[in-house]
């Protein structure tokens, strides 16, 4: 919940435009993070609100922060089992 609340913060919306994490959060372009976003293969769904080509692709607040906490546990995980 706390991660949720600090994207909420850090982006100021509940919907975070693809373009505005797709290098930060899935190490890719903007270009590649739409093509992805269109065949349903990034880590987290992304959504378009309005119809055509230019209508912008979102990607929900709380499904980047369980992506994140997701990964943040496995992480420590093999962290603790490498000791």
């Amino acid at each position: 919940m706390k991660t949720a609340l600090l994207l909420m913060a850090q982006y100021e919306k509940t919907t975070i435009p693809l373009e505005d994490i797709c290098e930060e959060y899935f190490a890719c372009s903007r270009h590649t993070a739409i093509q992805k976003a269109k065949a349903s293969t990034l880590p987290v769904p992304a959504f378009q609100v309005g119809k055509g080509n230019k209508a912008p692709w979102f990607v929900h607040v709380d499904d980047l922060a369980q992506l994140i906490d997701k990964q943040r546990s496995e992480a420590k995980s093999e962290w603790g089992n490498a000791a």
